[in-house]
């Protein structure tokens, strides 16, 4: 039984042994590197997705983890001093030649995950693309990328709402009382929870956040509000999204 899942962190013995007991499946996750508001770190994307993804590969089994691919497409943040953000050009190179490499080594399923909600509409276009790709060059494989917005939000809102009794504007989408709760679980040292604030909360109707920044719409950088959070709170959610992308991954898995 394998408990470290993420590559980066084993040797390549590890690795090469794993892969020779059918550990051929394997997540890559993106993130971002931008604003999250006063109290968050730029890379708060990047700790959740790939955490989740841990709790992901463990619970479908024989599966591991890649390194984080960053920065993702964060345009609409740049207004914001520190957020970084590449081309969907670049995006598509970053996720084309990591997962080049890891069909090399043997990896035959490789599901495309994303902590950050701007990347997730890409994933899904080019899921075909990298998989008519690499199977050109002759590798056999299969390429699923994960890209149920919907389903990922409602799974926390959920929970926050029915288990903590979070009203549910506080839980939205960005820097907010989620966000906030999962890194008090996975780096509480990297919160500044004195700096969590109300921040913008409403549907946003008629502003094109990619053109007018999402600044224009919350000054702090937060949509919801990010005070109730707690590292309670923060486990349970990721426990629920690790189980969920779990249990969406053998559905998809089956029917591929």
């Amino acid at each position: 039984m394998i408990s470290n899942v993420k590559i980066e962190e084993m040797t390549w013995p590890e690795i090469d042994a794993a892969l020779q007991h059918g550990f051929d499946t394997i997540i890559v996750p993106s993130g971002s590197v931008e604003q999250h508001g006063p109290h968050l770190p730029l890379l708060t994307d990047c700790l959740i997705g790939e955490r989740v993804a841990e709790l992901a590969a463990l619970k479908l089994g024989h599966t591991l983890v890649a390194p984080v691919i960053r920065p993702g497409l964060s345009y609409h943040h740049m207004m914001f001093p520190g957020s970084l953000t590449v081309s969907p050009d670049t995006f598509r190179a970053l996720y084309e030649e990591t997962c080049l490499c890891l069909a090399r080594h043997g990896f035959r399923t490789m599901i495309l995950t994303s902590g950050h909600g701007g990347n997730f509409a890409f994933l899904d276009g080019i899921g075909f693309y990298l998989a008519d790709s690499l199977r050109a060059q002759g590798y056999p494989v299969r390429v699923l990328p994960q890209v149920n917005t919907a389903g990922y939000v409602q799974v926390q809102q959920r929970l926050v709402v029915e288990q903590f009794g979070v009203p549910l504007e506080e839980a939205q989408w960005h820097a907010d009382v989620l966000e906030t709760a999962c890194m008090l679980a996975i780096r509480p040292d990297l919160v500044r929870m004195e700096r969590a604030a109300r921040g913008w909360i409403g549907g946003g109707a008629g502003i094109d956040l990619y053109a007018a920044s999402l600044r224009v719409l919350t000054p702090n950088g937060i949509v919801g509000d990010a005070r109730r959070a707690t590292a309670e709170m923060g486990t349970a959610l990721l426990e629920a999204l690790g189980e969920w992308m779990a249990d969406e991954m053998r559905r998809r898995l089956a029917l591929s």
